[in-house]
């Protein structure tokens, strides 16, 4: 009986201990816990079953500076790649969708002490090392009160570089937190290693030139021309001066203005010219002579004054040059799914898209984590799948990944209203550029599945069963269990229900009607049709569908196939990513067809993309380890950027890119392990050429717009250069099909001196002029990191770039202009400034 009392006294005293906290205590434990995340190492010696090959190590360290004993709370927070193993009594760590993981007490937790750190250490699949990767805003909830996100793991802004700081994550020192197995060499690329392998420039003033390069250019006799009188526009009959708005605007905000005393420049639509966006320009002293096939390249020809010129200096020597683009389409992907970029963002974009003459705006709409546009009749889609917040029914909101936090009005929320979508078509039209929407189906599409389930729940509830069922996206039925590539279990439509081609037909007719309305015609739509992993497999309405449909050969495909005709039937091109356009039978697709090769080139990607071109259809390269610009600028703790494709894409590798020769990269480029690679097309030439290039910003680790702004600038700038200019020193390829690797040597020493010599060209320009230009504009373009060594006699210093100023830090903590003439001492770190000193660039210790 005594020890029965016992019991019964021990679970009386547990259950007051567990106590439920208030919300006063809530919110103080979310005010005052310390959170501290530390990447042991991404290459443990050895790690737990299932996943010995790959895992990382990792330790969440809890603090609070008093007393704390509830046991009733849980955190929510994101982690990309998913916990699977636990080394702690005191909590569980649960998976629970996408990147959402759930942190509880266990029965052994015995409350926080005051000052008294608590630990978790835990290993997780596959790798996850850039700082980027690890998300913020934990959330601390309790059954019946309001949730609250942890200060502590909130960002911040640094002061002098404007980036984003994450205060909650531990340092990153060595290289068990950049290298993710022992076989990978990716460099730490700090000051040293930039001194010993970058380009030094040697060009003190900026080169008669433009970006992106004409095909040719030459100097004339005669006086110098002064842009600043301005211009004095004559327009030919055929010509709508609204239709070059946007240039003479930019113009005008270099000081080149429009007015009847400014200089004399005819513009003509009577260039005989295949190329619909071809031009000449003339400049003299007293004449300015514009002729173009379109008023396209009237528009680019406008554009190349304004990149002829240094905001600091409007004369350039009497000059004429003779252009047309290298590829038709020249495009940017901007993903506003993931994390939204506001409306000011898109159109700020199309500025500088405009200014360096791309021409293709592929807008990624909705995915996994937001739907961002608005449909006429589905208002679930914006009010539910246009925002995230904590509500595990998913009502109201998605679930919040990505670290979205708790605010449904923050920045990575959102969505365009359609009058906004109309506002984005019209300005794009107004700079030339065609805007792709994408809606990605039948993968990555959780958004809408969950906005959909919200509408059928809401119509069920009215007694409105048939209208339910017609947009409803999933089969309760099905009971396939399976992954995606970003580990969600529930984000692919079920493709063998006729609910599903009701819902994508609705959406197609509605997007087209706001393209109607904007008097823009929807020209490409962009399926996606990528990643989907392992769905349907029990489906009774999918096995249904295999039972009528003995030969169907791949889900996928019949989903692709049936989609691009009913695209087709609407009068528009369809469009997909490569690896699922893979799993179509070709006599079952359109004629018309758009395939983006996105397989990375160290894993053949040549072949995928020559395999597509060689059938017919029209292959836009999305080379993930060059175009990708989510990806850092360096292999650098501090760098923000992902790490699966490629650890650095600098500017000047996407300059070095040769588009039309794509296995040729395996002689000059190494993996993203940092190892070298061959290539072999003597089994795969291509026989047909690719239509264009595309620069990709996904946004899954972009929370702000600043900060997709420093993703894509400068290296916006070099992938116009490559997409409008074919450099004489890019490798030919070989129609006969050959082998690259790093002795191969085809790539000569002649090509390379060529190439070293444009790039020199190329950086000059940016260094002096395109900065100043991006700075003009308001454009938060990223400062290059200093390249240094201490030597004997000083600091020895310089960017990638000329014409930036260079700060050092002394031994007393004073930072000081660095002059090369006198060489500085003692120097503990290196920055760069922008060109009004306002902002700095990141710094770099000096060893």
């Amino acid at each position: 009986m005594r020890r029965i009392i016992l019991l019964v006294l021990a679970i009386c005293s547990a259950a007051v201990f567990a106590k439920a906290p208030s919300q006063t205590e809530l919110d103080t434990l979310a005010q005052q816990l310390l959170v501290k995340y530390e990447l042991l190492s991404a290459k443990p010696d050895t790690c737990p079953a299932p996943h010995q090959k790959q895992c990382y190590l990792s330790r969440l360290t809890f603090s609070t500076p008093f007393d704390a004993n509830s046991q009733q709370w849980s955190i929510y927070f994101s982690q990309l790649m998913p916990i699977y193993s636990t080394d702690s009594s005191q909590f569980t760590i649960t998976h629970i969708n996408g990147d959402l993981h759930q942190i509880k007490p266990s029965s052994a937790f015995a409350g926080f002490k005051q000052n008294t750190p608590i630990s978790i250490e835990f290993y997780s699949q596959e790798s996850q090392i850039t700082r980027a990767e690890f998300m913020p805003n934990y959330i601390l909830a309790s059954a019946g009160l309001t949730s609250r996100v942890i200060n502590s793991t909130k960002t911040a802004i640094d002061p002098d570089t404007k980036l984003e700081l994450q205060p909650y994550l531990a340092p990153f020192l060595t290289y068990e937190q950049l290298q993710t197995s022992n076989d990978d060499a990716t460099p730490w690329m700090d000051a040293e290693y930039l001194y010993e392998s970058e380009s030094r420039p040697i060009l003190n003033t900026p080169p008669l030139s433009l970006i992106p390069k004409p095909v040719a250019l030459t100097l004339l006799s005669g006086e110098a021309v002064d842009l600043s009188q301005g211009l004095n526009l004559q327009l030919a009959n055929d010509i709508d001066q609204v239709q070059l708005t946007a240039a003479i605007a930019r113009l005008a905000r270099f000081g080149i203005k429009q007015h009847s005393q400014g200089i004399k420049t005819t513009l003509k639509l009577d260039l005989a010219a295949d190329n619909p966006e071809a031009y000449t320009l003339k400049i003299q002293h007293e004449q300015i002579t514009i002729s173009a096939t379109s008023s396209a390249g009237i528009f680019y020809a406008l554009q190349s004054i304004a990149g002829l010129v240094s905001l600091d200096n409007l004369t350039i020597p009497a000059l004429n040059i003779t252009d047309a683009p290298r590829y038709e389409f020249r495009g940017m992907h901007i993903d506003v799914a993931r994390n939204f970029r506001s409306k000011t963002f898109i159109l700020n974009t199309i500025e500088q898209m405009a200014a360096y003459k791309l021409n293709k705006l592929h807008l990624h709409l909705a995915d996994d984590e937001g739907w961002r546009l608005a449909i006429n009749d589905l208002p679930e889609l914006t009010e539910v799948g246009a925002k995230r917040c904590l509500d595990l029914t998913e009502q109201r909101c998605l679930l919040p990944q990505l670290g979205a936090g708790l605010d449904s009005q923050s920045a990575v929320n959102g969505y365009y209203s359609q009058n906004d979508y109309i506002e984005i078509l019209k300005y794009a039209q107004a700079h030339f550029i065609e805007v792709i929407p994408s809606l990605d189906m039948p993968g990555h599409s959780r958004a809408a599945i969950v906005a959909m389930e919200a509408r059928f729940n809401r119509l069920i509830g009215q007694g409105k069963s048939v209208q339910a069922l017609q947009y409803r996206l999933v089969e309760p039925a099905d009971k396939t269990q399976y992954s995606s590539i970003q580990h969600y279990q529930d984000n692919t439509l079920n493709v063998c229900l006729e609910s599903t081609y009701q819902f994508i037909d609705k959406v197609l007719d509605e997007v087209n009607a706001l393209h109607v309305q904007a008097v823009v015609p929807l020209k490409t739509y962009h399926i996606g049709a990528d990643e989907t992993a392992g769905a349907w497999v029990d489906s009774p309405s999918c096995r249904r569908l295999q039972n009528q449909q003995p030969a169907l050969h791949s889900f996928n495909g019949y989903f692709i196939e049936k989609v691009s005709a009913m695209v087709a039937k609407k009068g528009f091109k369809v469009a997909g990513w490569s690896d699922g356009m893979n799993d179509v039978t070709l006599k079952s697709m359109p004629a018309n067809v758009q395939s983006n090769a996105w397989a990375t080139l160290s894993d053949g990607g040549h072949e995928v993309a020559h395999r597509h071109a060689n059938q017919g259809w029209d292959v836009v390269l999305s080379s993930p380890d060059v175009t990708y610009f989510d990806f850092p600028y360096q292999s650098h703790p501090q760098e923000p950027g992902n790490h699966w494709a490629s650890r650095a894409i600098d500017s000047k590798k996407v300059f070095e890119f040769m588009p039309d020769n794509l296995p040729a990269h395996a002689e000059i480029w190494r993996s993203v392990n940092n190892h070298h690679y061959s290539a072999d097309d003597r089994k795969t030439m291509r026989t047909k050429p690719f239509i264009g290039l595309q620069g990709h910003l996904w946004s899954e680790l972009i929370r702000s717009d600043r900060q997709a702004e420093y993703m894509l600038y400068p290296r916006l700038l070099a992938l116009a250069e490559r997409a409008w200019h074919k450099a004489p020193w890019e490798l030919d390829y070989n129609g006969q099909g050959a082998k690259y690797d790093q002795n191969t040597g085809h790539f000569n020493t002649t090509l390379k001196q060529q190439k070293a010599a444009d790039w020199q060209r190329f950086a000059a320009l940016v260094g002096f002029k395109e900065f100043a230009k991006l700075e003009q504009a308001g454009r938060f373009y990223r400062l290059p990191s200093v390249a240094a060594q201490q030597q004997s006699e000083g600091l020895d210093a310089f960017t990638l770039y000329p014409g930036i100023v260079i700060e050092y830090q002394n031994s007393l903590g004073n930072w000081l202009i660095y002059d090369d003439e006198n060489k500085a001492t003692n120097v503990k770190q290196v920055r760069t400034l922008s060109q009004r000193g306002i902002r700095k660039g990141r710094s770099l210790a000096v060893k």
